[in-house]
C-alpha cells in the first residue's frame, strides 16, 4: 500500500504511476529527477490533469506565451514543427456548423488562418481549444488558409499545419491549392461536398478581410487549485511526508480540492491576477522565452515562484519554515533555480546566486548561453 499525497488515500501499489510534479506542458519532463515521485495515484494522475493541469495550461495568455517559444526557437536548418496561436472565438458561422459548436481561430508562423469548428463545453468555458477529453474523442474539421507571407517560408508553414491538432480526430483541410506536394504527407485529407462548401465560404469572409471580431474568455481564477498542486508536489519531493499533515499542508490539501462556492484556502501567494506585476522583478528571475521556477527561503517558509517568458508570474508557499531541518533549509541554499525550455527540450538547475551572476554578465552559464543563442536574445 502506498499513500497518494494529492486525495491522502492509501490504495494498492499498482495503482501509482510517475508523476512530473512540474508538468510536462511547463517542460517538467526535462527538471531534475528530484522533481518525480511515484506517490501519485493514476486516479489523480488523470483528474487533475484534466481539471486542474489543464486550467492552466488552457489558459489564453499561459498557452499562447508557451506556443510563442516554440516559434522562436525555430531553426530553418533543422526545422520542426511551431504551434499555432489561439485567437478565440470568431464571428464566423460556416455551413452546417452543428448546435452547441463554435469556430476557433488560430494563426500560423507567417499570418495563415485557421479555423476549427469544434464542440463548445461550457464547464470548460476558458479552455483554449475546448474539453481535452472530448476532442480526442470527437470528430471535428480545421480548414487551413496560406498567407501572402507564406512564401517566406513555406516549410514552416506545412510542418506547423502538419503537427496541428495532433493526438485530435481532426480532419484538415486545405482552403487553396499546394503544387508539388501530397497533401496527405501533411496530413491534410481530400474536402467533400461539406468542406468545399465551407472553403467557398472562408475564401469568401477572410480573404482580403482586415478585421476580424474575436472574443475571448478568460477565467480569472484559473490557476486557484494549481497553485496548491505544484506547491504540494515540489514541498514533497524536497522534505517528505511532513509536509502533507502541517496546518498548511491541509490548507494547500484543501486549496487544491477547491469547488466553486467553497471555503476558500489560506494559501500563501499571488495568482496572476492578485496583484499588479513587477517588470523589474520579472525581468530578474525571468528567462526569455523560457519557463523559470526560483525556490527560495522566506521568514515564512519555502517559497516558489514561477515565471514564463518574462511575462507572466505566480508565487506560492509550499512549506511552513517551523517544520524545516537544518538539512531542509541546506537544500534550498541562497535559492535553487529550475530553469526549463520544452522547445529545446533542455532543463538547467543551477543556484540562485551563479543565476543572477549569469544574467549581470559576470560569471556566464555555458547552458544558459546556449539557449541564449538560440533564441538569439542576450539577457544581459
Amino acid at each position: 500500500m502506498r499513500h497518494c499525497i494529492y486525495c491522502r488515500t492509501d490504495k494498492d501499489d499498482s495503482e501509482f504511476t510517475i508523476e512530473h510534479v512540474i508538468p510536462q506542458f511547463l517542460g517538467g519532463a526535462y527538471a531534475p529527477d528530484f522533481l518525480k515521485t511515484r506517490d501519485v495515484c493514476g486516479r489523480c494522475n488523470s483528474n487533475l490533469g484534466l481539471f486542474v493541469d489543464a486550467s492552466f495550461e488552457k489558459n489564453w495568455m499561459v498557452s499562447n506565451w508557451l506556443r510563442q517559444s516554440s516559434l522562436t526557437f525555430y531553426d530553418p536548418d533543422k526545422p520542426v514543427g511551431v504551434s499555432l496561436i489561439c485567437m478565440g472565438n470568431c464571428d464566423l458561422s460556416p455551413p452546417q456548423t452543428p448546435d452547441g459548436y463554435v469556430c476557433e481561430a488560430w494563426l500560423g508562423p507567417h499570418g495563415e488562418q485557421v479555423y476549427w469548428i469544434r464542440p463548445h463545453d461550457e464547464r470548460m468555458y476558458a479552455y483554449v481549444g475546448g474539453n481535452p477529453r472530448t476532442v480526442k474523442q470527437v470528430k471535428t474539421r480545421a480548414y487551413f488558409m496560406f498567407s501572402e507571407r507564406t512564401h517566406k517560408d513555406p516549410r514552416s508553414t506545412l510542418l506547423c499545419f502538419e503537427q496541428a491538432f495532433q493526438g485530435r480526430k481532426v480532419k484538415k483541410i486545405l482552403c487553396g491549392e499546394l503544387g508539388g506536394a501530397n497533401l496527405a504527407d501533411f496530413g491534410f485529407s481530400t474536402p467533400d461536398d461539406l468542406d468545399r462548401q465551407r472553403i467557398e465560404y472562408f475564401q469568401t469572409e477572410c480573404e482580403g478581410v482586415q478585421k476580424r471580431n474575436i472574443g475571448l474568455s478568460v477565467d480569472v481564477q484559473f490557476d486557484r487549485r494549481f497553485l496548491p498542486k505544484l506547491a504540494i508536489g515540489i514541498a514533497y519531493c524536497l522534505f517528505g511526508a511532513k509536509v502533507l499533515d502541517t496546518d498548511y499542508g491541509k490548507e494547500l490539501h484543501k486549496g487544491l480540492w477547491h469547488q466553486k462556492g467553497g471555503e476558500v484556502a489560506m494559501v500563501r501567494g499571488q495568482s496572476l491576477f492578485s496583484a499588479v506585476g513587477n517588470k523589474t522583478f520579472n525581468s530578474i528571475v525571468g528567462f526569455p522565452n523560457a519557463v523559470v521556477f526560483l525556490i527560495l527561503m522566506s521568514p515564512e517558509g519555502v517559497a516558489i515562484n514561477l515565471n514564463i517568458n518574462e511575462q507572466l508570474n505566480w508565487t506560492v508557499m509550499c512549506a511552513p519554515r517551523e517544520i524545516l531541518t537544518a538539512e531542509d533549509v541546506a537544500k534550498i541554499g541562497e535559492g535553487q533555480i529550475v530553469l526549463l525550455v520544452r522547445a529545446l527540450q533542455k532543463g538547467v538547475h543551477t543556484d540562485l546566486p551563479s543565476y543572477l551572476a549569469h544574467k549581470g554578465g559576470i560569471l556566464p552559464i555555458a547552458e544558459l548561453e546556449e539557449i541564449e543563442k538560440r533564441a538569439g536574445k542576450i539577457t544581459r
